[in-house]
């Protein structure tokens, strides 16, 4: 027995998780993590090239004890994204085939220069040399080169600042009022959005919507030299779609076939000949015809989340700093149980330093050191110092262990070594949890990478990507 996974459930997958993150009930976050250095030991200071995550618990676990901080994913941070595929003259398409399994791995539609995505319906007989253009709904054929093209959407100038990266792009389809066999729009004309809409719901109303655009022959068939086309007959669930056929030079096979009227509303159709052995088979379109649904006609399985780190984010995610893991986290709780709704959060611990004369000078430590609690024994990564609070924010990994910090003892700090007084912790209260449950919510996807400096003066532009 066997069985597949459909490309429209990958869609829906994608779908449902959207409107998941943009629920009112829900609250997903884009965390970092993890200043210390890709190695093996707390000694080591020098990256590796970084560790490849493992999809199981320890990983996991591991990645969330070393979380620095959390910044909520807003709707307008989340949409469909598909591999990019640039126009250039010079390149090669493959045409749309509703019978090619592996249609989307190929490059079968384009990003032109003016942020304009097309489709390939036919594909020339060589490379490409005249980009499309225009918004029409019918297909635009007159490029010269034997390419024909349907218009799908433009890339919005936010889309394309959240989304668009060097490998995927933004897609998205519209919602169209429909009412009985009519679409009709809901933008106003002034709308960014309009043109596309307008596009979906003038393709959804189309004559020729789910029509017949290309036949391809299978088997040529074996005639006597010189003989004439066979009749081309369609048969289907659909309307008023006609094609002749075109025999080789030498009249013994059927070499192409032409569709002549595209007709409408096509989910199957058998084509056959009047004379001979040729064989054909039509190229179905998607439901409702090319140009209706952007996400499910170009493979929208893909997911792009954009979340924006502008400098400090409200004090909650540590500038002058590095960080090598992002992940995403839906639904933690705060300490207290309840889900967590702050548009940031700190995911550090702290050491709360005791007052007095050196030991509140946090000067001589720095950043990154391993630190460790002379009482206790406790290790830990010291990720940002507060001076003005007395303040010591760490996590701690495999490397450090998961020692517990004592009251009343004093920090000690090596690679590098503390240059200053080591400081105390306060005789109560030492140790401060961090602002939510880090244990808590769902951990649903999980980065590592080199490390990315922070600054107070920058921002950091994270794009995830995730495939359903």
């Amino acid at each position: 027995m066997t069985a597949i996974i459909t490309t429209p459930f990958r869609v829906l997958n994608a779908e449902n998780f959207k409107e998941d993150v943009q629920d009112a009930n829900n609250h997903v976050y884009v965390g970092i993590g993890k200043s210390d250095a890709w190695s093996n030991a707390p000694s080591d200071l020098t990256d590796t090239t970084a560790f490849a995550p493992g999809d199981h618990i320890d990983d996991i676990n591991v990645a969330r004890s070393q979380l620095i901080g959390l910044k909520r994913v807003e709707n307008n941070d989340i949409s469909h994204v598909i591999p990019r595929e640039d126009y250039a003259d010079g390149k090669t398409f493959v045409a749309w085939d509703s019978d090619d399994a592996e249609i989307y791995d190929r490059k079968f539609y384009c990003l032109t220069n003016e942020f304009k995505v097309y489709k390939c319906l036919k594909a020339g007989a060589g490379a490409t040399s005249s980009q499309p253009t225009g918004t029409d709904t019918a297909p635009i054929t007159d490029g010269g080169d034997g390419y024909h093209w349907q218009y799908m959407y433009t890339v919005t100038t936010a889309d394309s600042e959240s989304f668009l990266t060097n490998s995927f792009m933004p897609v998205k389809t519209l919602a169209m009022t429909i009412s009985g066999t009519t679409a009709s729009t809901t933008l106003a004309t002034t709308s960014v959005d309009y043109p596309q809409q307008k596009s979906q719901v003038d393709a959804f109303n189309s004559t020729t919507a789910a029509g017949l655009h290309r036949i391809e022959i299978t088997n040529g068939g074996s005639f006597s030299s010189g003989s004439s086309a066979p009749t081309v007959s369609i048969t289907g669930d659909g309307t008023g779609a006609t094609a002749t056929a075109t025999m080789n030079s030498a009249g013994t096979a059927v070499e192409s076939i032409t569709v002549t009227a595209k007709g409408t509303n096509y989910t199957v159709a058998d084509i056959t000949f009047s004379a001979g052995d040729a064989e054909a088979r039509a190229v179905i379109a998607p439901k409702n015809g090319h140009g209706t649904d952007p996400v499910a006609e170009l493979g929208g399985f893909f997911i792009g989340i954009n979340a924006q780190l502008d400098g400090a984010v409200g004090g909650d995610i540590t500038v002058n700093n590095d960080f090598r893991q992002i992940v995403i986290l839906k639904n933690p709780l705060t300490t207290a149980g309840a889900i967590l709704d702050v548009d940031s959060a700190k995911g550090l611990k702290y050491l709360q330093i005791a007052g007095g004369t050196g030991n509140a000078d946090l000067s001589g430590y720095t950043t990154d050191a391993l630190i460790t609690g002379g009482t206790s024994g406790a290790k830990a990564y010291l990720v940002e110092i507060d001076d003005s609070l007395e303040r010591m924010y760490y996590y701690q990994n495999e490397k450090t262990g998961y020692g517990t910090f004592a009251n009343n003892e004093t920090i000690s700090s090596q690679y590098p070594t503390n240059t200053g007084t080591d400081a105390t912790t306060a005789s109560s209260g030492a140790v401060v949890a961090a602002e939510f449950d880090k244990t808590s919510g769902q951990l649903i996807f999980l980065e590592n990478r080199n490390p990315i400096n922070r600054s107070a003066s920058q921002i950091e532009d994270i794009k995830c990507i995730i495939e359903f």
